[in-house]
């Protein structure tokens, strides 16, 4: 049976009623899609182990290979972004969004999977938002950044060459930090995922040496 790409998700109010649909990928789907066009191989590697120094949060790196090329993704997980039931397995939700972003970007989709929607907001609408100016575009009603996301921020970008003061401009300009907001976990996963793919673009001699150098 052929898996569909794209499947449709109810989005409830604070008091469960539904009050609308989201359409995004399953995994299923891309793994069915990136096997249509030509999927050779998948491999993950654990880039972070979750413990109580860094926020219990799990860190996977994953490659996916096929006759479209190499492609990579990072996937995060951490008790407050994945939903409740799953929090005693972040290792496994963390290479599961790992695999998805590689898939994603293997198979040209830049739809969010639903394994990529954090904790249990997937199934609940957000709150009206107020009038927004540009200088608060990119506030998203998410947890901080954690101290391991913040850690892995810092590593990438003294391999981009930025260090010290310019390291925290530069970090700070492109997670949309303004006026002292402080940058939330999807801010932070969201710059993780693109500086990843700028040190790939780089070639391994300025991405550390691979999926190792995180």
């Amino acid at each position: 049976m052929t898996q569909p790409l794209t499947i449709r998700i109810p989005i409830k109010n604070k008091n469960g009623d539904v009050v609308g649909e989201k359409e995004v990928v399953s995994y299923a789907g891309l793994l069915a899609t990136a096997h249509d066009e030509g999927l050779e191989s998948i491999e993950t590697e654990i880039v972070q182990s979750p413990n109580p120094g860094n926020d219990q949060t799990a860190i996977v790196r994953a490659v996916v290979k096929g006759r479209r090329g190499t492609y990579t993704g990072l996937g995060d997980a951490d008790p407050s972004n994945v939903a409740r039931r799953l929090a005693p397995h972040l290792l496994r939700m963390a290479e599961t969004r790992a695999k998805a972003r590689a898939l994603r970007d293997y198979v040209n989709v830049g739809m969010v999977s639903l394994e990529e929607l954090g904790g249990d907001e997937e199934a609940e609408a957000p709150e009206p938002a107020p009038t927004r100016s540009p200088s608060n575009d990119n506030a998203v009603p998410s947890g901080p950044m954690s101290e391991a996301q913040r850690r892995m921020l810092w590593r990438q970008a003294l391999t981009l060459g930025h260090e010290g003061d310019a390291a925290s401009a530069f970090l700070d300009e492109r997670l949309g930090v303004r006026d002292g907001r402080p940058a939330t976990r999807r801010d932070a996963s969201r710059l993780i995922d693109e500086l990843d793919a700028e040190l790939r673009g780089r070639g391994p001699a300025h991405n550390g040496g691979g999926p190792r150098a995180a």
